[in-house]
């Protein structure tokens, strides 16, 4: 069997006894490249003879639908990719024991009569008059959480033969990943959700710049590299590739350990165009409070443009990845603001001295006072915008282009406390 179908199971207690280190990875002169056998438009007909009989199984014993699998389809089906099918099936469904009375209560009731009636019948009928259910609902109900006396229900999301196909692929993808020692991946625009869901993760990542300016290099750690967790890792590994699928382009190599003996590498190579399935698109901003101030600044400002998300830069060996550009429309000059959502004041200073070190001097760093995780205070700095619950396009404004502020409108609040203090001279006065 092919190692792209082969079942993983959680190797995270065995991986102390194993063979293969990345030590030993770094020694080999070549690896061979594994070609998954991906799911194409030729699968389609089967994918659909496939979903068509499991929807005629639905509301029948899962007995009944594992003895109907096992039998061939209408339309040939290759046995290998059927096996991928049908796990991802699994994985779609959402079977239930649908009784108004648990199995666990209707069996305890029926054991306990049956000790002291030993007609069988009689037994069955008390106890179903102590349930208020009918006899054959009890007998019905009395092993209906085990797995194979469950009702199969309709898919939870259903399915079209491509998006089962696509959804077989990912599933490839993962199986390897889920063996994976090492990954590299190297991937051009709409690489900042990729980083942020890389983290989101918990994946051990390291982002470094390209060969290209338009390019960023992803180096992650694989399951197989840990000693533990490697399956809850795997899942958070293979969850990355669908968010890759948004890139402008990009390429992953995965360097995967084959073999029960696991003894020999492959590496697996995914690019633009595979087929597999993207995630969904993800929102233009990744809070309210981005959103709000994209908004209100473009309103403000009127010559200059908001970019969101725009290109990382270089701070040493480091990349940061601001929320946005502020360009000035006629000047043509740039300053990058960037949102910090949970801080320190020490985690400022850092993040101001590596800006300093790498002679960023254009990066403006809007703090969130009700978000400080230490009560150390932070001293004042002109690049430094704290705010609460929104942050002010004023004090942004009166930064990069503090001429502009002569031209524009009292801002509300301070025309409300202006109202509010010749309120009360004209009480005074009075």
């Amino acid at each position: 069997m092919s190692p792209q179908f082969t079942r993983q199971h959680d190797r995270g207690e065995k991986l102390r006894e194993a063979p293969m280190s990345l030590a030993h990875l770094s020694k080999l002169t070549s690896i061979r490249v594994i070609s998954p056998g991906y799911l194409t438009d030729a699968d389609h007909p089967w994918l659909r003879a496939l979903l068509d009989e499991r929807e005629r199984f639905v509301g029948q014993k899962r007995r009944d639908w594992k003895v109907r699998i096992s039998e061939p389809l209408s339309v040939v089906a290759p046995q290998r990719k059927l096996n991928v099918a049908l796990g991802v099936l699994e994985r779609l469904s959402r079977d239930e024991a649908l009784r108004s009375v648990s199995p666990r209560k209707i069996r305890s009731v029926v054991f306990h009569r049956a000790a002291v009636e030993p007609d069988r019948a009689k037994a069955l009928a008390e106890a179903a008059v102590i349930l208020d259910v009918s006899p054959q609902a009890a007998m019905d109900g009395l092993f209906a959480d085990l797995p194979d006396e469950r009702t199969l229900m309709p898919l939870s999301t259903p399915a079209s033969p491509v998006e089962l196909a696509h959804a077989c692929n990912s599933a490839i993808v993962a199986s390897l990943l889920a063996r994976a020692l090492r990954v590299r991946i190297v991937a051009r625009g709409q690489i900042r959700a990729v980083v942020r869901h890389a983290r989101l993760m918990g994946l051990l990542c390291h982002a470094a710049p390209g060969v290209t300016k338009e390019e960023i290099m992803l180096e992650i750690s694989g399951p197989f590299s840990l000693f533990r967790h490697t399956r809850i890792y795997g899942r958070a590994l293979s969850s990355l590739v669908p968010r890759l699928c948004w890139c402008n382009s990009y390429r992953l190599e995965a360097d995967c350990v084959l073999g029960t003996a696991g003894t020999s590498v492959g590496r697996l190579v995914l690019g633009s165009g595979d087929p597999v399935a993207p995630a969904r698109e993800l929102a233009p901003f990744d809070s309210k409070v981005e959103e709000r101030f994209a908004r209100e600044f473009g309103k403000l400002a009127r010559d200059w443009d908001v970019v969101r998300e725009p290109q990382a830069i270089e701070a040493g060996d480091v990349l940061i990845f601001p929320d946005f550009e502020l360009r000035h429309r006629m000047t043509g000059e740039r300053w990058l603001l960037e949102i910090v959502g949970y801080w320190t004041a020490d985690y400022v200073r850092k993040k101001l001295s590596l800006v300093r070190a790498a002679r960023i001097e254009r990066l403006i760093l809007c703090i969130d006072e009700e978000r400080r995780c230490a009560e150390d205070l932070l001293e004042i700095d002109a690049r430094v915008v704290r705010y609460r619950r929104k942050v002010e396009p004023r004090a942004v404004l009166e930064i990069v282009d503090p001429g502009a502020l002569k031209d524009l409108p009292t801002s509300p609040q301070k025309r409300k406390a202006s109202n509010r203090l010749r309120s009360q001279g004209e009480k005074q006065v009075g």
